[in-house]
């Protein structure tokens, strides 16, 4: 018994070939999905070569090619034993086999096979496996188990840990920081990706070549159509072609036994930008039609209309209950047009009653006190930049506008395949309208925003900024012509997938880790942070001038509001004093009999 499988001893389950085999088939059919496979299962078995080749390897690859797999022989030949290594690795991908062949009552020889090791032909074919590729040791005495149990477990992790030049099949899009996304923009600036980044400390720590799959750009990606297919470097996985997607996308949880994903290595979101400055003018159509203007002047039109409607309704009332009144009997259209005037602030005599000068000035008050009032609510409403109001801020803006939205072929897959289940209303018509029409080029899609300004592109949250700082030296005279849209309309995780029957994913998965915990996304976006600086630095310079907008603020409007607190201080105080001059001229008046002279007054209210 191998020491490998009684390191935690466990009760061991006993069966036939053809147990077994019925066994895998029901717990295939009871497994939906299976994310991970056991590590903890160990096998042993024994038989003639042929039925091992056919009768328990398959279904044990089937079951869990990642178990430990002990297999009992008698008296096989070098070539036999290079075959059922060569079958078990390179057909049925078990790689923990160990093999003990008898050869006689006290003879024990015990294999196993690093193809690590081994040559490939110059077509990157596997060669034959032959006895000198796999490591054995004959034992004869029980005393050499201590010593070779430590020789194998050395064995064992040195055969992962140093790969010893082993080629592996990896499928990456070498992007060179990702510029293609910005490959009009850095000019001379380059760095590397950090999905690079991470390949290459794997690959210094586990000393293995690389062969590169270049696929196209969106087929790098690895991402599953709603039908539960997987395509792209995903596809490449499930069929064993590869060892590694090193930047493969998460988008569908999929119920395959062949697909690991290893930890997340960073998040991405997708934002679109927008020709800046889109609506123009709106901000001053605005300021006059929104809902606190049409309500401050419905407020006046009632005011004008319904108080003179009321005068007339009390006069009415007034004659019909004959109730005494004062003796000067103007017309109502007088009456009118004088209360119109007072409350759009048409300058017109006032009464000399008491009561009557009160009702006139009350409404006075009101006119200057809500004006500025309804003002600022305004602009609060609006908001404190002009910049907000004229450009696109929301997908739901975007919508309602004729724009060609457009995407690159990079992002389509992951917009296009995205469960609708997840898919807003919002989401689910902008998806309908994003076409991947002349998006090969990223210098000539910005180019169409800022000229033309008919179109808006889907990119990366993180490269906005990079976008925004461009200098655009081929589009003369024009150096801000972009707006983002600040609400992502997609956020995925970006990550590595390898197959779960990798002897790898252990060591791959610890490696990432490691990089992620040290800090490796927030270095990367503070190089991104620092290339930005620099090109505004760089674009400050080339174009000191200023601005030709100036940004509609609070602040401008505080001499518009002291001037309106003057003046009603102003016309509080004059009101105030000419009240005092009349209440001493009528007490005066009480002291002198005079002849009585009627006087013309064109505005009076109904005692």
């Amino acid at each position: 018994m191998s020491p490998y499988c009684l390191r935690n001893p466990l009760p061991l389950n006993a069966f036939t070939l053809h147990r077994f085999q019925l066994f895998v088939h029901k717990s295939l059919e009871h497994t939906t999905q299976e994310l991970e496979y056991r590590m903890n299962e160990c096998f042993v078995g024994s038989g003639h070569m042929d039925d091992l080749l056919t009768e328990l390897l398959p279904y044990l690859s089937q079951y869990n090619p990642r178990a430990k797999v002990l297999l009992i022989t008698q008296e096989m030949n070098d070539l036999e034993l290079a075959e059922l290594f060569h079958a078990a690795w390179y057909k049925y991908r078990l790689l923990q086999v160990i093999v003990l062949n008898h050869h006689s009552n006290d003879t024990i020889e015990s294999c196993v096979f690093n193809p690590f090791r081994k040559a490939l032909s110059p077509d990157l074919q596997n060669l034959p496996t032959k006895k000198s590729d796999l490591h054995c040791h004959l034992l004869v005495d029980g005393k050499q188990l201590n010593a070779y149990n430590r020789e194998l477990n050395h064995f064992i992790d040195d055969r992962v840990y140093n790969l010893n030049g082993y080629p592996l099949n990896i499928a990456m899009h070498v992007s060179n920081g990702s510029t293609s996304a910005y490959d009009c923009i850095l000019g001379t600036v380059s760095f590397i990706d950090i999905d690079q980044e991470i390949l290459s400390i794997m690959q210094k720590l586990m000393n293995f070549s690389m062969i590169l799959h270049k696929n196209e750009l969106e087929l790098s990606i690895g991402y599953i159509h709603q039908n539960g297919t997987p395509i792209g470097t995903l596809g490449l996985i499930e069929k064993n072609l590869i060892d590694l997607a090193a930047n493969s996308r998460i988008i569908h949880n999929y119920d395959t036994r062949n697909l690991l994903y290893l930890h997340y290595i960073s998040t991405e979101k997708l934002v679109f930008i927008t020709p800046r400055n889109f609506f123009r003018n709106r901000d001053k159509t605005q300021v006059f039609i929104n809902p606190f203007s049409v309500a401050y002047m419905l407020t006046n039109v009632l005011l004008s209309f319904g108080v003179p409607m009321i005068i007339f309704l009390l006069e009415y009332a007034a004659r019909k209950l004959d109730v005494p009144r004062e003796s000067n009997n103007y017309s109502f259209g007088t009456k009118v047009l004088n209360l119109v005037g007072i409350i759009y602030n048409v300058s017109v005599k006032l009464p000399r009653a008491d009561r009557k000068r009160w009702i006139i000035v009350g409404l006075l008050v009101y006119n200057i006190v809500s004006y500025p009032i309804w003002q600022g609510v305004t602009i609060r409403y609006l908001h404190p930049s002009n910049q907000q109001v004229n450009n696109i801020n929301s997908l739901e803006e975007l919508i309602q506008t004729d724009l060609q939205l457009k995407v690159s072929h990079y992002h389509e897959h992951i917009v296009r395949h995205e469960e609708p289940k997840f898919q807003s209303p919002v989401y689910s018509t902008l998806s309908s309208r994003l076409s991947t029409k002349n998006t090969s080029s990223l210098r000539d899609s910005i180019e169409q925003i800022i000229i033309h300004g008919n179109s808006a592109l889907l990119i990366a949250e993180e490269y906005v900024p990079l976008v925004l700082a461009g200098n655009y030296k081929w589009i003369p005279g024009k150096p801000d012509g972009i707006w983002p849209i600040q609400k992502p309309i997609y956020e995925f995780y970006k990550s590595m997938a390898v197959p779960k029957t990798s002897p790898f994913v252990g060591t791959f998965n610890a490696i990432v880790l490691h990089c992620v915990e040290a800090g490796m996304n927030d270095r990367f976006k503070h190089q991104l942070e620092t290339v930005v600086e620099l090109m505004q630095i760089r674009r400050i310079r080339e174009h000191p001038s200023v601005p030709d907008y100036i940004v509609f603020n609070m602040e401008h409007l505080m001499p518009l509001f002291i001037f309106y607190f003057a003046m009603l201080l102003l016309s509080g105080g004059i009101f105030l004093i000419e009240l005092a001059v009349k209440r001493i001229d009528r007490a005066r008046s009480q002291h002198v009999v005079g002849i009585p002279v009627e006087e013309y007054v064109p505005f009076e209210f109904v005692h």
